[in-house]
């Protein structure tokens, strides 16, 4: 992935995100290090952090969970997320990529 954090990749978009589990809530935290930085409630456990994430994702995007899939990183911080059926990021995140988005 190159030094932005999204990119369109045939039918939908992959995102770099670094997750914080255990959050108070979920959010969105900004951009660090070429990366969305997200927050978590779900603790790393059982891979719940993992699903809650793709939860999150999907409702930003309005898309069924299924269209969230993990790519990379299930057992990091550093996850590549694929969003299928997107081509386009939603408000809450085009702020953050710019004139690019």
């Amino acid at each position: 992935m190159d030094s932005t954090w999204w990119r369109r990749d045939g039918a939908g978009l992959r995102l770099a995100v670094r997750i914080q589990p255990r959050a108070g809530a979920d959010a969105i935290s900004g951009l660090r290090a070429g990366r969305l930085r997200i927050r978590i409630a779900a603790a790393p456990v059982e891979d719940a952090a993992n699903a809650r994430l793709c939860r999150y994702v999907a409702g930003l995007f309005d898309v069924p969970v299924g269209a969230v899939r993990l790519l990379q990183g299930s057992k990091s911080r550093d996850k590549l997320l694929a969003v299928d059926g997107v081509q386009a990021l939603p408000p809450a995140l085009a702020a953050l990529a710019g004139p690019e988005a």
